[in-house]
C-alpha cells in the first residue's frame, strides 16, 4: 500500500470507471488493474462490486475511501509545510546564540539576512555555549551564534566577530582612569566572575595566574548582562568582552592586549543533511561553504 496506490484507489471512486481513471492518471489500465488487485488483497476483501466496465464503490470501499482520503490529504498537507518550511526563500531556520550577543550580532545578522531574503523565517533559540553545541549535535538548531566549539565537538564554526577583552569599574572606582591598567593593578580588588561552568571563565583564570595572583570571587554569574549591572554598581571588578552597544550604567572598559579577544561565530553541524534554506543562510554567512560540503 503506498500513497500512489490511494490516489488511484480515491480516483476510482469518482469515476467508476477503470479507463476514465487510467486516462485521468496518465497509467496503462492494467497497471491501475495489478495496483488494485494489490490493495484489495493486502486489505483481504474486495472494495468494488463489479458491473461490466463499471465499478461501484461497496461498503468495504466506502469505508476505506473515507480513511484513505484523510491519509492522503494529510500527506498532501505534511509535504506542502515541509516545501515552506525548506524553501530557501520562505524556510524555517533555527538559529541559537549566546545571551551576551542577543542585543548586537542577533539584531544586526538577521536584518541583513532578511533585507536579501524577504521571506526568510527564524525561530530563535538563546542558550549558554554548551546548551547551543548539545542542541546543534541533536538537530534541534540548525547554526548557533556562539565561540569556538569545545575539543571533540561534531560541529564546524566559521569566525565573524572579535570583542576585546577588558577590564571593568565602575565610573567612580579609583583605577578607572588610571593610565595602562593592567591586572596585576585590580588584583586586590573583589572579583565580579564568570560561573566556572563557563569558557571565559577558565580564559580568565589562566590570565590571572599570569599575572600573578588568584583573584578573590565575591560574586559568580554565566550571565554577562548581571556581571555588567554588579560591576557598575561597584561591587567588584572583573574581566568582560566589551560590549558592541554601551549602555549608560555600563561600567568602564580598559582594555587588556590587543591579542586579548573573545572570538564569536557561526557554529553548525555537518552531519545532518541541511534544509536548502538554513544551507543557504550558512552559505550567506560562511561563503563557499556549500561547494566544501
Amino acid at each position: 500500500m503506498d500513497v500512489q496506490t490511494l490516489r488511484w484507489f480515491l480516483s476510482l471512486c469518482d469515476t467508476e470507471n477503470m479507463r476514465d481513471t487510467a486516462a485521468l492518471e496518465r497509467v496503462n489500465q492494467s497497471t491501475l488493474s495489478r495496483a488494485l488487485a494489490r490493495l484489495e488483497a493486502e486489505l483481504g476483501t474486495e472494495l468494488f462490486h463489479r458491473h461490466g466496465r463499471r465499478l461501484a464503490v461497496n461498503r468495504f470501499g466506502a469505508l476505506f475511501r473515507d480513511h484513505a482520503a484523510r491519509a492522503v490529504g494529510e500527506l498532501d498537507v505534511a509535504r506542502r509545510r515541509i516545501d515552506a518550511l525548506a524553501n530557501p526563500g520562505t524556510g524555517l531556520i533555527r538559529l541559537g546564540f549566546l545571551y551576551s550577543v542577543g542585543r548586537w550580532l542577533v539584531p544586526e545578522i538577521l536584518r541583513d539576512y532578511r533585507a536579501a531574503i524577504p521571506g526568510i523565517r527564524f525561530e530563535l533559540h538563546q542558550g549558554f555555549g554548551r546548551d547551543l553545541y548539545a542542541w546543534l549535535d541533536h538537530g534541534d538548531i540548525d547554526a548557533a551564534l556562539v565561540t569556538p566549539p569545545p575539543e571533540g565537538a561534531n560541529a564546524r564554526w566559521h569566525l565573524l566577530r572579535e570583542q576585546q577583552l577588558c577590564i571593568a569599574l565602575a565610573a567612580g572606582h579609583p583605577l578607572a582612569e588610571v593610565p595602562d591598567l593592567t591586572l596585576g593593578d585590580v588584583r586586590d580588588e573583589p572579583f565580579i566572575a564568570f560561573a566556572p561552568t563557563t569558557d571565559l571563565r577558565r580564559v580568565i583564570d589562566a590570565l590571572c595566574r599570569e599575572a600573578g595572583f588568584e583573584p578573590v570571587i565575591a560574586f559568580e554569574s554565566e550571565e554577562i548582562a548581571t556581571m555588567r549591572g554588579l560591576i557598575g554598581a561597584g561591587l567588584g571588578v572583573g574581566v568582560l568582552p566589551r560590549p558592541a552597544v554601551l549602555e549608560h550604567d555600563d561600567p568602564v572598559y580598559r582594555p587588556l592586549g590587543p591579542s586579548q579577544r573573545r572570538p564569536i561565530g557561526l557554529a553548525w553541524n555537518p552531519a545532518p543533511a541541511q534544509t536548502p534554506a538554513s544551507a543557504r543562510f550558512i552559505e550567506h554567512l560562511v561563503p563557499g561553504e556549500r561547494r566544501r560540503t
